[in-house]
């Protein structure tokens, strides 16, 4: 075992136990915040889609993508809940890839088949090309700017993973380190990205699973989506492919 100094071993017991009081006093800080509430409904709508629908009609290999894509999100909400923001928007932007991973290999079983001996990789950009032009997407890719808000919002999320934009770092001018951060006005932005990336990653996805969802098909499913896509993109999911996701109450 490695002779660690026993300063250092002191220092690390300390930080050992001040972290989880600091973090469980975030945590009950921002309970009350209906943004958190709003999230955690969000992402039981992502357990919903799951259970009712990809693990039904996904292969098993482009399912995976979608169960780590809703992980993802659990992530990012639980970053938050404590005031992690840059961690919280990081699964953000994984959850978009993710999402837009399962919705390509469930269109490329061959092309799974070589991602899994190592031969094929595709980058976001080429996901969200391909997710643009979705052949089942048509009718909304225009009314919905699809390719467009996929960029924006994916480049929006890049720049807190690249720490590329002042906006998204967690350390003050003075260099102290911070674990979290919390801040009600932070959360706000947080929760800004979070509906944003949840409303047109699941239109998308929708969108190619139309068929299973329009009429009055998984009726419960469609209820728990309420919460997670506008009034825009309902309108158009119902405008365009008669898949009814009623306003949320």
């Amino acid at each position: 075992m490695v002779n660690i100094p026993a300063d250092l071993v002191a220092n690390y017991t300390a930080f050992s136990t001040i972290l989880p009081t600091d973090l469980v006093e975030n945590i009950v800080n921002f309970q009350e915040d209906e943004r958190l509430l709003l999230s955690y409904a969000r992402i039981a709508s992502l357990n919903a889609i799951k259970v009712d629908l990809v693990k039904d009609v996904f292969p098993v290999g482009a399912a995976q993508f979608f169960y780590e894509a809703h992980n993802d999100a659990l992530i990012s909400h639980v970053n938050a809940s404590y005031g992690s923001w840059r961690p919280a928007l990081q699964s953000l932007r994984s959850f978009m890839e993710n999402t837009l991973s399962a919705i390509y290999f469930l269109d490329h079983p061959v092309e799974f088949a070589r991602w899994e001996q190592g031969t094929f990789r595709i980058a976001p950009r080429e996901l969200r090309a391909y997710v643009g032009e979705h052949p089942k997407l048509e009718l909304i890719a225009g009314p919905l700017n699809v390719k467009g808000t996929l960029d924006n919002e994916y480049s929006t999320l890049s720049k807190a993973v690249h720490a590329s934009n002042s906006l998204f770092r967690m350390t003050n001018a003075d260099g102290k380190i911070n674990i979290a951060k919390p801040s009600i006005p932070e959360l706000g932005k947080w929760s800004k990205r979070e509906k944003e990336a949840f409303d047109i990653c699941l239109v998308v996805l929708i969108g190619v699973l139309q068929e299973h969802l329009d009429g009055a098909k998984l009726s419960q499913l469609r209820s728990s989506l309420s919460f997670a896509l506008g009034p825009k993109s309902r309108s158009a999911l119902k405008t365009h492919y008669s898949i009814s996701i009623p306003e949320p109450k």
